[in-house]
């Protein structure tokens, strides 16, 4: 997801696949047997991611709904304190100190470590891998959306009546980004941890990594971080290096390594010709068959008993007299 999101052009994409990248980390908490830490980092992904999503709608807003980030640029002069928001929020989601998502991604990684198996070294080599994408397509984003001088398509298209939006965007945006920095602290390795004592009772943990393995991990993230920002600098923000090519590894992330086709031809296909052949062999022959074939039952003994009804007082006097003499022979049979 990481990588997906270092290709995308549509600021709400690559901030969507970051979510799944995150999503990673708290997966890899649950698997490894860290709930606690899973769920720290479910509950501080929640105020920096939101921050982002809303802070770019901001930006989406004032540019009368454009999203691709290719049309933006210079928006740090135009929009300084959604810029000011989405750094934090970038920051936090980069597990930079001291924001959220260094205290709950780190805690996450550091348990992997504590499992002291090849699996659990193999996904904190993956955990620190996504640490560096996440730095590098974050700040790619924000580079790429507020550094530089104003684009034309910005320059032409600002809502400047908008400013930075009204008081229940920017509110709201203003208190997230006050719980990305201190969301947090409500947990940091061997100081205080009332979220796992919580959860204890009902999820306890099956490892618990060392403070040497806590301050490694941490010492391993931001270097990571640091690495993927410094990339994003380079490439999108100074602009000193150009972005490689690698025009067939860049069409591989634009398809999202094929996962799409993959999933059409794996599941999708065999369920829609699964679903033709019952509706053809079982359903039209056998289900709606059977229906159709009682509707035209009904319909024939209806039309049968209409006949019947011809007007006639005659008939229905006959009806009546053979009804009581049928009535009759019954009584007496059963006498």
């Amino acid at each position: 997801a990481g990588l997906i999101a270092l290709v995308q052009t549509d600021i709400k994409r690559v901030i969507a696949y970051s979510t799944m990248s995150q999503i990673g980390y708290m997966f890899v908490g649950a698997g490894i047997g860290a709930y606690a830490n899973g769920m720290f980092h479910l509950m501080t992904h929640a105020f920096f991611k939101a921050l982002l999503f809303l802070a770019a709608g901001i930006v989406i807003h004032a540019l009368v709904g454009q999203q691709d980030m290719r049309k933006m640029g210079g928006l740090r002069l135009y929009l300084p304190r959604t810029y000011i928001a989405l750094l934090v929020g970038g920051l936090a989601l980069a597990g930079m100190p001291p924001l959220s998502g260094f205290f709950s991604k780190d805690s996450v990684l550091a348990s992997t470590l504590a499992a002291e198996s090849a699996w659990g070294y193999t996904l904190f080599a993956a955990g620190i891998a996504g640490a560096l994408l996440t730095g590098l397509y974050t700040f790619r984003m924000i580079f790429v959306v507020f550094s530089g001088e104003p684009s034309p398509y910005v320059r032409e298209h600002f809502h400047e009546g908008h400013g930075e939006g009204p008081f229940w965007m920017t509110s709201t945006v203003a208190a997230l980004a006050f719980l990305a920095v201190v969301g947090g602290w409500i947990q940091i390795a061997g100081v205080w941890h009332p979220l796992a004592d919580f959860l204890q009772p009902s999820a306890e943990p099956l490892l618990e990594p060392s403070v040497r393995q806590d301050l490694f991990t941490s010492g391993i993230a931001v270097a990571a971080g640091l690495v993927g920002i410094a990339l994003a600098w380079q490439l999108y923000g100074a602009r000193k290096r150009a972005v490689p090519r690698a025009d067939a590894f860049r069409r591989l992330l634009e398809r999202k390594f094929y996962a799409d086709e993959a999933y059409d031809l794996v599941f999708y296909r065999p369920a829609a010709a699964t679903s033709r052949a019952w509706l053809r062999f079982v359903e039209a022959p056998l289900v709606a068959g059977s229906l159709r074939g009682l509707g035209l039952v009904t319909r024939g003994a209806g039309a049968r008993v209409g006949e019947a009804q011809t007007g006639l007082v005659r008939t229905y006097a006959l009806a009546l007299a053979g009804g009581v003499a049928v009535l009759a022979l019954v009584f007496v049979a059963a006498r």
